[in-house]
C-alpha cells in the first residue's frame, strides 16, 4: 500500500522499498519492531510534525498546596523546612578527614512538582490568571485607558498610546513575573516555583505545551515522508548488521554476502536524513523549555515558520520576475575508478527548467578573453542565484531516486548550466548555501559561482537539441566512413584456346629479406610464333618490425607458347635472397586471365573468389582491392589444369549489400565485429560521413574493423515486407478487410497514420491471422473507423558497412604538427651538419 495507514503497512512499504518480496530482508519481526519505535520517537521528538502544541488545564487541589508548602503531618512534630508532606530528605557522608572524622550533610526538597501525560515532551509556560491594577478587571489601567482615551480616536497619538502601552507591559512584567517551571520529559514532572501558599483550591492553572502525536490515533504518521525515509534506513542498516557475520560466504554461482556495503550504505542514507531533518524539520530545543532558560528575550521572534515561509515565497516571486530561466543539468557519474574514486566517465542526460537570479548584471565576470599558448582561452564567469526551496522540492526528488547521483540534496559543484541569453554552458565551481547569512534563523537561496565549461569527452544528451548542439564540434572526434549501397563485382575466365605452354603457377623458394618496398617480378619471355605471348606478375609482400618480405608471387597473365620453365627474377625493394621458379603446363589447357565486367562498390575487405568448372585440378585466385572499395583484378594463384569451357567466376559479396536508417547524435553505436562502442556526434546522410567520440566505451579494441556492420543501439529502421489495404475499427486489436496473403504470425507493423492523426503506434505486431482479417498485439488509437493503407515488415537497428576508420582528430585546430614540421624544416636547418662546409 503506497499511503501506509498502520504499523504492519508502514513495514510492508518499508520492505518494499528495499527490494521484497523480489528480495528476502533478513530482519527478524522483533527486530522491525523496536526500530519502528525507534522512528516513531525520533519523529516525536524531533520533527515538528511529531508534536502538536495544546493548552492543557489543571485544577488545584489541597494535596498539590500541601506538598508545595511542606504541611505539618497530622500527628507529628514537623520541624519548619527539614519535615512535613513531600518533604525529601537526601544524606551524603564525606570520606575521613583527617584529625576530623566524617561529616554528614542533609538536603531538602519539597514536592512542588504536576504530574505530567507521559505524551507531553515540552512545557513553554503557565498562563497566570490574576487581577493586577494593570491588566486585570475593569479597574484596570489598561481597561481606563481604553475607556477614557480611545473613546474618541482624534484625542491620543497612536504612537503615544502604543508606547504608553508597552511601559505599562513592562512594569507589570517586573511586579507580576512569569511562574517559575521547571520540567523534564523524562521525569514526567513539572516543578512550579510559585508561592503555594498563595494558592488557591479549585483555580485553575493553563499549561502552553506540546504533546506527541500517538500513530494509533494519528494514523497518517504512519504515512510521514520522513518516518518512512528513516524507517526504511533503519531496516537496511540492521539487514546488514545482520549479514556481516556472513561475509566472504559463497553462495551457488559464486555470489558472496557482503553486509558491510549494505550497512555502509544505510549509514550513509541515515546522516543525509538526520541532516535534513535538522536543517529543515527540527524544531528549536528552546521551545520545549521555560522561558526563564532562554538566553534570548523570549518576547521577541527570532523568525517563526510563518516568517520563514513569507521569505521564502517573496524570493521565490522575485525570482519568477527577474530571474533567468535557466536549464540545470546534473552530472552523472557514469564509471568511477574503484581505488582512488576517480571519475573516469560522467553523462549529462536529465535537465530541469528552473528560475535564477543574474547576480553579474553588468557582463561575464572571470579573466575574460585571454591568449595562451594554445590560443585564445574564454575565462567567463557567471554568479547565479536560485531558490533553496525550488531545488529541494523540484529537482532533489528525481536525483534521489538515482543511484547516479551522490548528492541529491543541494547543487553539487561539476554540474552545468546552460545560460540562454547566450546559449552557453557553464560549470558549476563553488555552491555558496550561507549567503545571505541565516535571515530570520534559515537560509533561502543557494548561490552558484560558474565558469564556462571545458568539455572533457563527457556525454551530453539532454534531448534538448539547443544544448545537445552546443558541443557538436567539441572534443576528440574520429571519423568512420560508411558505404551505403553495395555491389557485387563480376568477372569472366580466360581460357588458352589456341596454343599450350601457360605457367600454371609460380613457386617461392625463398622469400627473401632486408626489403623496404616491394620487389619488381619479371618472367622471360615466351618463344615467339603465333598465338604465343608473355606472362607476367607480381609479388604480394608481408610486413614484420617494418622490413618487407615476399609472401606470395601471383600472375597477373598466365602466358602462353612456353616450351619450358620460364627465368623468374626478382630485383629491387632494397631487399636481397629471394627467389622462385615457375610450373609450366604443357599438355592441357588452363585459365591465363580475367576480364572484370563490373568491379563492384561497397568492399570494405577483400572478397573471396570461387572459380567453378570441369577440370583436372581447379584454379584458384584472389581480388585486388582499390582504396576507393573496388575491385581492380582478379589474380591467378593457380591456373589450374584441363579446362576445356570457361568456368565460372563468383566473387563474394560486400559485407552489407545495403545500409539503412540514420543515427541520432548522442546515442551509441557498436561495431558487430570488434565489439567497440562510440557515441555519434554528427551524421550525414549524403556523404554517410559518420563522426562520433568516446570511442572504446565498450571493449578495450584499438580500433574499428573496415569491413564490420556499424550498428544503433537506439535508432531504428522499419523493413517493408509488404504493404495492404485495411480496415481499422474503433479502439481494437482486430484489422479487417485485409488480403493476408504474405503476412505471418509476430510481424511488425509501421506506424499507421491517417491524415494527420496516429491510428496504430509503433511496436504492433501479428498476434493471429484469420480469413481476411489479422488481430494486433495493442490497440488502435483512432476515435472513428477508418480505411487505410498498412505496412507489414520488421524493424532493425540503423547499420550499415564500414569503409574505413580515421582515428585521428579532424576537427581540432590544434592537431597541426605536421605542417608545423614541415614549414620548420624550410626557415631551419635541422641537419646537424656545418653549415661552413667541409675541409
Amino acid at each position: 500500500m503506497a499511503k501506509p495507514a498502520t504499523k504492519q503497512q508502514l513495514i510492508d512499504y518499508c520492505f518494499r522499498k528495499l527490494g521484497a518480496p523480489v528480495l528476502e530482508i533478513n530482519v527478524d519481526d522483533d527486530q522491525v519492531d523496536d526500530l519502528v519505535d525507534d522512528a516513531i520517537q525520533l519523529f516525536n521528538e524531533r520533527h515538528f510534525d511529531g508534536v502538536e502544541r495544546m493548552y492543557l488545564k489543571y485544577k488545584i487541589t489541597q494535596g498539590d498546596i500541601d506538598r508545595g508548602i511542606g504541611a505539618e503531618v497530622s500527628g507529628e512534630q514537623t520541624v519548619n523546612g527539614t519535615t512535613g508532606i513531600g518533604i525529601v530528605t537526601t544524606t551524603t557522608t564525606s570520606t575521613n578527614i583527617p584529625g576530623y572524622g566524617t561529616t554528614t550533610t542533609n538536603f531538602y526538597e519539597n514536592s512542588n512538582f504536576l504530574q505530567i501525560p507521559e505524551s507531553i515532551v515540552g512545557v513553554n509556560k503557565i498562563f497566570k490568571f490574576d487581577s493586577s491594577s494593570i491588566s486585570g478587571s475593569m479597574f484596570s489601567i489598561k481597561y481606563q485607558l481604553f475607556l477614557n482615551d480611545l473613546y474618541y480616536f482624534n484625542s491620543v497619538e497612536l504612537l503615544q498610546y502604543s508606547m504608553t502601552k508597552t511601559r505599562l507591559e513592562d512594569i507589570d512584567f517586573l511586579l507580576t513575573p512569569e511562574a517559575q517551571i521547571r520540567f523534564n520529559q523524562r521525569q514526567d514532572r513539572l516543578y512550579m516555583d510559585i508561592d503555594w501558599g498563595s494558592q488557591e483550591v479549585g483555580n485553575f492553572l493553563v499549561l502552553d505545551c506540546h504533546r506527541a502525536l500517538d500513530p494509533e490515533t494519528f494514523n497518517q504518521v504512519y504515512n510521514d515522508y520522513f518516518v518512512k525515509l528513516y524507517l526504511t534506513a533503519l531496516i537496511k542498516r540492521q539487514w546488514g548488521q545482520n549479514l556481516i557475520k556472513f561475509r566472504g560466504v559463497k553462495l551457488p554461482g559464486g555470489l558472496e554476502l557482503n553486509g558491510r556495503e549494505i550497512y555502509d550504505d544505510a549509514e550513509r542514507d541515515l546522516e543525509r536524513i538526520k541532516e535534513k531533518m535538522m536543517l529543515e524539520y527540527e524544531l528549536p530545543p528552546l521551545d520545549f523549555i521555560g522561558w526563564w532558560s532562554m538566553a534570548l528575550n523570549p518576547f521577541f521572534l527570532q523568525g517563526s515558520q510563518s516568517e520563514q515561509r513569507l521569505v521564502q515565497s517573496l524570493i521565490n516571486e522575485q525570482l519568477k520576475i527577474y530571474g533567468v530561466e535557466v536549464t540545470y543539468i546534473p552530472r552523472k557519474f557514469v564509471r568511477k575508478q574503484t581505488i582512488i574514486k576517480e571519475v573516469q566517465s560522467s553523462a549529462f542526460d536529465d535537465n530541469f527548467l528552473l528560475e535564477a537570479y543574474l547576480n553579474t548584471y553588468e557582463g561575464y565576470s572571470g579573466q575574460g578573453d585571454i591568449m595562451t599558448k594554445f590560443g585564445v582561452s574564454l575565462r567567463d564567469e557567471v554568479t547565479l542565484t536560485i531558490s533553496r526551496e525550488r531545488f529541494e522540492d523540484f529537482i532533489s526528488p528525481f536525483l534521489e531516486s538515482d543511484d547516479d547521483y551522490e548528492l541529491a540534496s543541494r547543487p553539487r559543484e561539476g554540474d552545468i548550466i546552460f545560460f540562454p541569453l547566450g546559449a552557453r554552458l557553464f560549470e558549476v565551481k563553488f555552491v555558496e548555501h550561507e549567503e545571505p547569512f541565516y535571515q530570520l534563523g534559515k537560509n533561502y537561496v543557494y548561490q552558484l559561482k560558474c565558469e564556462l565549461f571545458e568539455y572533457e569527452d563527457e556525454v551530453i544528451d539532454t534531448g534538448i537539441d539547443i544544448i545537445d548542439s552546443q558541443l557538436e564540434d567539441v572534443g576528440y572526434i574520429s571519423t568512420l566512413q560508411l558505404i551505403g549501397t553495395g555491389t557485387t563485382a563480376t568477372a569472366t575466365a580466360q581460357l588458352t584456346t589456341l596454343n599450350k605452354g601457360y605457367i600454371r603457377e609460380i613457386i617461392l623458394n625463398n622469400d627473401g629479406s632486408g626489403y623496404r618496398s616491394t620487389p619488381n617480378v619479371a618472367i622471360s619471355t615466351a618463344p615467339f610464333g603465333a598465338g604465343n605471348f608473355d606472362a607476367t606478375a607480381v609479388a604480394i609482400t608481408t610486413t614484420r618490425a617494418g622490413l618487407f618480405s615476399i609472401d606470395r608471387i601471383v600472375l597477373t597473365n598466365a602466358g602462353a607458347g612456353y616450351t619450358e620453365a620460364p627465368l623468374v627474377t626478382i630485383s629491387g625493394g632494397g631487399g636481397v635472397g629471394a627467389a622462385a621458379t615457375a610450373a609450366v603446363e604443357q599438355s592441357n589447357f588452363g585459365i591465363i586471365d580475367f576480364v572484370i565486367t563490373n568491379n563492384g562498390v561497397g568492399y570494405a575487405s577483400t572478397p573471396t573468389v570461387s572459380i567453378v568448372g570441369t577440370s583436372t585440378s581447379p584454379a584458384s585466385a584472389e581480388v585486388n582491392l582499390l582504396a576507393d572499395n573496388t575491385i581492380s583484378d582478379i589474380l591467378l594463384k593457380n591456373a589450374g589444369i584441363g579446362y576445356t569451357v570457361a568456368p565460372t567466376v563468383t566473387i563474394a559479396n560486400p559485407s552489407l549489400v545495403s545500409g539503412v536508417g540514420n543515427f541520432e547524435r548522442g546515442e551509441v553505436v557498436k561495431g558487430m565485429s570488434s565489439g567497440i562502442e562510440a557515441r555519434v556526434k554528427e551524421w550525414d546522410t549524403d556523404t554517410k560521413i559518420l563522426k562520433i567520440s568516446n570511442v572504446g566505451i565498450g571493449t578495450t579494441q584499438a580500433a574499428f574493423i573496415p569491413g564490420e556492420t556499424i550498428q544503433a543501439t537506439e535508432s531504428t529502421f522499419f523493413t517493408v515486407g509488404l504493404t495492404t489495404v485495411a480496415t481499422i475499427g474503433v479502439t481494437t486489436t482486430l484489422i479487417t478487410g485485409i488480403n493476408t496473403s504474405g503476412i505471418v504470425l509476430n510481424q511488425e507493423l509501421n506506424q499507421v497514420e491517417f491524415g494527420q492523426t496516429i491510428v496504430v503506434g509503433t511496436g504492433a505486431t501479428v498476434t493471429s491471422i484469420g480469413a481476411g482479417q489479422i488481430n494486433i498485439s495493442i490497440l488502435s488509437l483512432n476515435t472513428t473507423g477508418v480505411t487505410t493503407t498498412i505496412s507489414v515488415g520488421s524493424t532493425v537497428f540503423s547499420n550499415y558497412a564500414l569503409d574505413f576508420f580515421n582515428e585521428e582528430n579532424q576537427d581540432t585546430t590544434f592537431e597541426s604538427n605536421d605542417i608545423l614540421e614541415s614549414e620548420a624544416d624550410d626557415i631551419l636547418d635541422f641537419s646537424e651538419g656545418n653549415p661552413f662546409g667541409t675541409f
